[in-house]
């Protein structure tokens, strides 16, 4: 089983109560969930710096790859289990 992620630089981040959305740019069809966003809950552990992580990655263009905490499906969000960026 492939681990369910996908990579991409940010090109947009949503905030709302208790939870951001993150869109990714030019990633394969297969691999965008529900309107194309990516779902990081203000309760996960992580959040602040999760959250830091991902501007960061706007911000200077950096590719961001975001783990699922599930297989991504096209039919609902798709939740962040982590994230990374290399540079």
């Amino acid at each position: 089983m492939a681990i369910p992620s996908a990579t991409g630089k940010v090109n947009r981040i949503y905030a709302t109560s208790g939870q951001v959305f993150f869109r990714l740019a030019d990633i394969p069809a297969g691999d965008t969930p529900l309107d194309g966003y990516f779902r990081l809950s203000q309760s996960h552990p992580n959040y602040d710096a999760l959250y830091s992580l991902a501007l960061t990655a706007a911000v200077n263009r950096y590719d961001l790859r975001i783990r699922t905490t599930d297989d991504i499906d096209p039919t609902k969000y798709a939740d962040v289990q982590y994230m990374v960026v290399d540079w």
